[in-house]
């Protein structure tokens, strides 16, 4: 029988979200600077990309620096760029790059409704390769999950083995914006929808206390809903929402950066979504620790009691 005195395995639940779930970043650095390290991590999407990431290299500030060469990879950045507001982008575009944009966003409405996907795989594919140096999940150095959905069947495919890139790619394979990954007969794609938190999944790997990191969904500062397809959105967004806070019961602490204001492509925010992280997980941090210390107070108490009894 292990030591129950032992300090409690924490596990990382980290969420989907697209850019805003470069918020992970920044709760692994504080993370880090207070010295509390995960055991295990499970993610979803983003989540799974950042998870991945700290679980290879057990070193938030080569995570913080691997995101940024991953956000501003040029097959990356044009698979993302369209999908944003001019207003949002971190540079003056000017009369030409407006009117590339233009023709690429009417490229992609066309393409919504004559394909299955609006960008080719390898424009998430293959900077994928560029960012991990593992080849399978299980060079890891920490026990890894990563989230997929199946199309067919609805039902969750989780990768514990296997080969990385495959498995983080079909946890961030965004539902209509890249191709879903074939795999016998399966098509899998983001589990963000139905399994935007993992907290079960990573309580599966071994951990004691889950700390669950939700990356909430983007508001835009409107209050009308002129379309169809703003109603039909808004209202699949209510459902995950609805969702996912039931889902995130079934963790111990919940954290949940301020990352709302940014839409779910604007990877060109890496700074301010970073802060939000960090801002997130300070605040966060003194109950944590109760959790760990209560934790192990009560396995100090068993520990006891075994003794006694035997």
């Amino acid at each position: 029988m292990g030591d129950p005195s032992r300090i409690p395995r924490l596990g990382l639940a980290m969420g989907g979200g697209g850019a805003r779930g470069l918020a992970h970043v920044g709760i692994l650095t504080v993370l880090e600077e207070e010295g509390i390290y995960p055991t295990c991590i499970a993610g979803t999407s983003m989540g799974a990309i950042v998870g991945a990431l700290y679980a290879e290299s057990l070193d938030a500030k080569q995570v913080a620096a691997k995101v940024r060469i991953y956000a501003d990879d040029p097959s990356f950045r044009a698979s993302w760029e369209p999908f944003v507001r001019d207003e949002m982008l971190p540079e003056n575009l000017g009369f030409f790059g407006g009117l590339r944009r233009s023709i690429q966003r009417k490229i992609l409405s066309f393409k919504t409704f004559t394909s299955p996907a609006m960008q080719n795989a390898e424009g998430l594919l293959e900077p994928l390769q560029r960012l991990f140096s593992s080849t399978d999940i299980e060079d890891l150095h920490l026990p890894f999950a990563a989230v997929a959905v199946d199309l067919l069947s609805g039902k969750p495919h989780i990768f514990r083995t296997g080969n990385l890139v495959s498995a983080i790619y079909a946890s961030s394979a965004v539902p209509a914006v890249f191709p879903p990954l074939l795999m016998e007969n399966e098509l899998l794609i983001d589990g963000g929808g139905p399994y935007r938190v993992p907290v079960n999944i990573c309580r599966s790997l071994g951990a004691d206390l889950v700390l669950g990191l939700d990356i909430p969904s983007f508001s835009p500062e409107k209050d009308e809903y002129k379309t169809g397809m703003d109603v039909l959105t808004r209202t699949d967004e209510i459902t995950r929402d609805r969702l996912n806070r039931l889902v995130l019961r079934e963790a111990d602490i919940v954290v949940r950066p301020d990352v709302s204001c940014f839409h779910w492509a604007n990877f060109g925010a890496v700074d301010p979504i970073c802060t939000a992280g960090q801002e997130a997980m300070r605040a966060a941090i003194p109950e944590l620790r109760r959790l760990l210390k209560e934790r192990q107070a009560i396995r100090h108490r068993l520990r006891s009691w075994l003794r006694r009894l035997l």
